[in-house]
């Protein structure tokens, strides 16, 4: 990662509150499809959806709790019952959420799930801009619902598109703080708060560029 490299994101959605009272908007999914979503499933649609422009993208989903409710369940359900629902053991995979959206757009591309601790966030967002070399556009999705729900979606693309934020790819400069909450210095980033973005472990950092 020696030299710059630009990339384009757009249609940045995000939603973040407490449990019990952030608001998710489903209402673009079938009723009998939505009951059995999960919280975090249901924030990861929620930001998808609107990211989402119909252009057939390779999805990227990253996620440092994943389906923890779900796995909890199981756990109790074996040691009770000494055996698992089918059901409940398929939609507790980490892709679960990503094999989901694809399937109910019809997206034929490829989908990739990433959990990498207190690096997830920057992690996936990595992963996503690195997978633009092939000029494929990206749908990157981060999400988590453990204690509080933060879930963001975004477009990657090489090429410019209406309403871009142009970006460069840097390593780190020296002296630059890290990142102690990627998700909440990401969206800090994206509304002009910060001049740039660092992910939590200083392996690079993400700057905004001229269109």
């Amino acid at each position: 990662m020696n030299e710059k490299k630009e990339f384009y994101i757009s249609n940045i959605n995000f939603i973040s509150g407490n449990i019990d009272d952030v608001e998710i908007d489903l209402s673009f999914i079938p009723a009998m499809s939505r009951r059995k979503l999960s919280l975090v499933d249901k924030a990861a649609m929620s930001v998808m959806n609107k990211a989402y422009s119909d252009n057939n993208p390779e999805l990227i989903f990253a996620s440092e709790y994943g389906e923890l409710d779900r796995l909890n369940k199981i756990i109790s359900q074996y040691q009770q019952d000494n055996e698992v629902s089918p059901f409940a053991f398929s939609t507790s995979v980490h892709n679960s959420v990503a094999g989901q959206f694809s399937l109910l757009n019809g997206i034929k591309k490829s989908y990739n799930a990433i959990s990498a601790g207190k690096n997830t966030f920057s992690a996936g967002l990595l992963e996503s801009l690195l997978c633009t070399r092939t000029n494929n556009d990206v749908l990157y999705c981060y999400a988590d619902a453990y204690k509080e729900v933060k879930a963001c979606a975004l477009s990657v693309s090489k090429t410019l598109k209406e309403n871009s934020i142009k970006i460069k790819l840097l390593t780190q400069k020296q002296n630059t703080k890290k990142n102690q909450n990627e998700f909440e210095s990401f969206i800090d980033f994206v509304n002009e708060k910060k001049d740039f973005f660092v992910s939590s472990d200083g392996l690079f950092l993400i700057e905004r560029g001229e269109n």
